[in-house]
């Protein structure tokens, strides 16, 4: 027995024994009336209030005792008239009376419990359907479903108060309208006549229906869905339908978005051929799309699990494949990777781009592993393509370079003897003037070609990034003078005339002076190239003032008087291999690089050069802006990139080694050094300068750098470092690595052919100035 029990027995016997002895307390009380007489009264009643509120155990067992006290108490022992007989009736009567009034006392008790027990059950069932009420109504209205019945005899219709709502009806009125008057109102005429056949083929054949209908809601349409089945009676009969109607409007629409978004995800799909795949992890059965099956060299019906994609998978790719997917899932991050997979058939290859993403329940636990595959292998092949295509290029492209080196180089270098033979003969006075002006007319030509191909050179350097410069404070006023007497002959045979209007007040500034001499001289020339004969070219500088956009500038204006051109050739004009003529014609001579090599220049000086013009015929302006120009400082005119004339200074003669393989060229370099005074040995091999240098002393040296053995740098090395020995190289080629590549092997000047003999002069009288004899 329970300790609740026992507790709760205890106590009723408590409370029974305190009737009792409370009614012998009464009895006491009733002593001095009663005396002997009826000794049991009390004890009888009590017995009876006690079984009113306890149960027959506690009454017994108090009633027992209380019948002893009673005894004990109340009758006395010698009682000498009293007959055995009439105690003997008197305590059975007592004992039937006790019994009887306990017994339907229990019989009480067990009546009342039974009937609480009922009317718990009954209010917890009240209660429970009250709850399901409400949770109904509850469900009814998150869901937006209301429930109807049809009456089959009267047309009514009765529904819950969602149904109401549905609607759009006032709940107040407690009615809907009949099934007929819905017809026009709640449904359109279509709708209604597909509802009413419905319903009779319901009611007829006992089937039940689901129906997706247009209704209305008020003013606006909703779409619903309704269901009835039907009512009868005990015998058979048919009392009506009942059902539901549910609002499926937003349910609708989210399918339809939700169909629009699979369709346009299928057209996506399909054009980007996108295939899903699917798994459940840990990792099973895949659930894989056709696509990724064909990725896969698997059929639609087959399939598939881990097992099987690690084996489809190159052998080179499974394990960065397993490890990739195990820090996606690890790490929780993207997974994105590129394998192959091998045909099981012909062993043939695919590329295969994987993108997906592992997903977890709440707990961390990983749940999935999904994403998409890509065929990537036209892509793949498309990138080798590609490789191999740059390859080829960046190939051509080198061999471009060095084609147009090498024939930069072998152009040059039949013009040297031509340039320096013109060169030296036209200051030769014991010739006749117009015999002089015709050499002045070759040397001029010859400049001209030689520019040419330095243009090309400057334009392959610009294409790769290489055109540099060399700055060093340089007067734009002087040079302007000095490119004006480079092209003064070529001027002054079509009688073009030149206006130099100077007027600058900060002249000087920091910069490539060769290079700025070059955008002159680009820009001049082509003035004269464009003017007719007789017109005139007018070059101006101008100040701060007068060139606002680019405070602290030198403005350059160089007008003509020449064709012009068209404003739709005005841009076009400075790319390379183009001119401002429209269409091309073929009687102007140049190759088009000049102003793309102009705009360069400028470019690298941060500056600015523009074209501009009213039209053709109608002559062109050419203006140059310059950064950071500064005023002129007194006797800092240099001589234009060393351009000028000097006053030939006399220098001692030199015991000269001369490495030239060109026959003409060393023939003639000899000749014009020996009438300078100088004693010279030509050679044309790396191996006979050597011997030459073991025979003989010799104060320098000039080589040709291509040499039949060797390369003038390895014969510089050699007699530099043996025989102390500098000297001055004569080479076809002038990049700055060349130059660079001159000065690391020894010689202490690189004369680019065809060469000046001026330029030679000049060259040696500075290689005697610094002392290079050896000791």
């Amino acid at each position: 027995m329970s300790r609740a029990r026992i507790t709760t027995s205890l106590l009723s016997f408590g409370k029974a024994l305190l009737f009792m002895l409370g009614s012998l307390v009464v009895r006491a009380l009733l002593t001095p009336w009663l005396g002997e007489r009826l000794p049991f009264l009390v004890l009888i009643i009590s017995i009876a209030v006690t079984a009113r509120y306890c149960r027959w155990q506690a009454t017994a067992a108090a009633a027992l005792i209380g019948f002893l006290l009673t005894i004990w108490l109340f009758v006395p022992p010698d009682q000498p008239d009293l007959k055995p007989s009439t105690w003997v009736v008197g305590v059975t009567g007592f004992v039937f009376m006790a019994t009887a009034i306990i017994a339907l006392g229990e019989m009480l008790h067990r009546s009342r419990a039974h009937v609480e027990h009922e009317l718990r059950e009954r209010e917890q069932r009240e209660r429970s359907l009250l709850e399901q009420t409400r949770l109904m109504r509850e469900a009814q209205q998150l869901s937006h479903l209301g429930s109807w019945y049809w009456d089959a005899r009267t047309d009514a219709i009765i529904g819950s108060e969602e149904l109401f709502h549905i609607f759009v009806l006032d709940p107040a009125s407690g009615r809907l309208p009949s099934f007929s008057e819905q017809r026009g109102t709640l449904y359109s005429e279509e709708a209604w006549n597909q509802l009413n056949e419905a319903m009779q083929t319901t009611a007829r054949t006992g089937i039940g229906y689901r129906l997706h209908l247009e209704a209305r809601c008020g003013d606006k349409k909703i779409w619903v869905t309704t269901r009835g089945e039907r009512v009868t009676s005990a015998d058979g009969k048919v009392l009506g339908l009942r059902g539901t109607v549910q609002d499926t409007t937003e349910l609708r629409a989210a399918e339809e978005a939700l169909l629009r978004s699979t369709q346009r995800m299928e057209i996506v799909k399909d054009i980007a051929e996108v295939g899903f795949w699917f798994c459940d992890l840990p990792f099973g059965t895949l659930e894989w799309d056709n696509l990724v099956k064909e990725h896969f060299w698997l059929p639609p019906e087959a399939g598939v699990d881990i097992a099987l994609f690690y084996s489809i998978l190159h052998p080179d790719d499974r394990e960065r494949t397993r490890l990739k997917i195990e820090e996606s899932i690890a790490n929780k991050r993207r997974f994105e990777i590129e394998y192959r997979t091998v045909c099981p058939q012909d062993g043939s290859i695919k590329w295969v781009r994987s993108v997906g993403h592992p997903f977890y329940a709440e707990d961390g636990r990983p749940l999935r592993f999904d994403g998409a595959s890509f065929d990537v292998t036209e892509n793949r092949r498309a990138e080798a393509l590609l490789r191999e295509s740059e390859t080829a290029a960046r190939a051509a492209s080198a061999a471009k370079d060095a084609f147009i080196a090498q024939l930069s180089h072998e152009l040059r270098t039949p013009l040297t003897p031509v340039l320096m033979t013109a060169s030296a003969l036209k200051e030769d006075e014991s010739l006749a003037e117009d015999v002089r002006q015709q050499l002045r007319m070759i040397e001029r030509n010859i400049a001209l070609e030689a520019r040419l191909i330095d243009d090309l050179l400057d334009i392959t350097r610009i294409t790769h990034g290489k055109l540099s410069l060399r700055t060093e404070p340089c007067n734009v006023h002087a040079l302007l003078r000095h490119v004006v007497e480079m092209v003064q002959d070529e001027a002054r045979e079509r009688s073009i005339r030149f206006s130099l209007e100077l007027r600058a007040a900060k002249p000087q500034l920091q910069g490539d002076s060769t290079r700025l001499q070059q955008v002159f001289w680009n820009i001049l020339r082509n003035a004269v190239k464009f003017s007719p004969a007789g017109s005139s070219v007018t070059i101006r500088s101008l100040d701060v003032a007068a060139c606002p956009d680019t405070a602290d500038a030198l403005c350059i204006e160089i007008d003509d008087e020449g064709r012009g051109f068209d404003a739709a050739v005005k841009e076009r004009m400075f790319e390379p291999f183009e001119q401002a003529t429209t269409p091309r014609d073929s009687r102007v001579p140049g190759l088009g690089l000049g102003l793309a090599i102009t705009r360069a220049i400028v470019t690298l000086h941060a500056g600015k050069v523009e074209a501009h013009s009213d039209g053709p015929g109608k002559g062109a302006r050419f203006t140059v802006s310059l950064p950071g120009a500064t005023p002129e400082s007194p006797g800092t005119e240099p001589d234009a990139a060393g351009g000028g004339t000097h006053a030939e200074v006399a220098q001692a003669p030199l015991r000269l080694l001369l490495v030239e393989d060109h026959e003409q060229s060393l023939q003639v370099l000899s000749r014009l050094l020996t009438r300078g005074g100088h004693s010279v040995v030509g050679v044309g091999t790396k191996a006979e300068a050597l011997t030459q240098v073991r025979q003989k002393e010799f104060d320098a040296v000039i080589s040709d750098l291509g040499l039949p053995d060797g390369t003038g740098h390895e014969l510089m090395r050699i007699l530099h470092t043996q025989h102390g020995l500098r000297g001055i190289a004569l080479s076809g080629y002038g990049t700055d690595e060349d130059i660079q590549a001159s000065r690391e092997a020894g010689f202490v000047a690189h004369l680019i052919k065809p060469v000046r003999f001026t330029e030679l002069r000049r060259a040696l009288h500075a290689l005697g100035s610094a002392g290079h004899r050896p000791n």
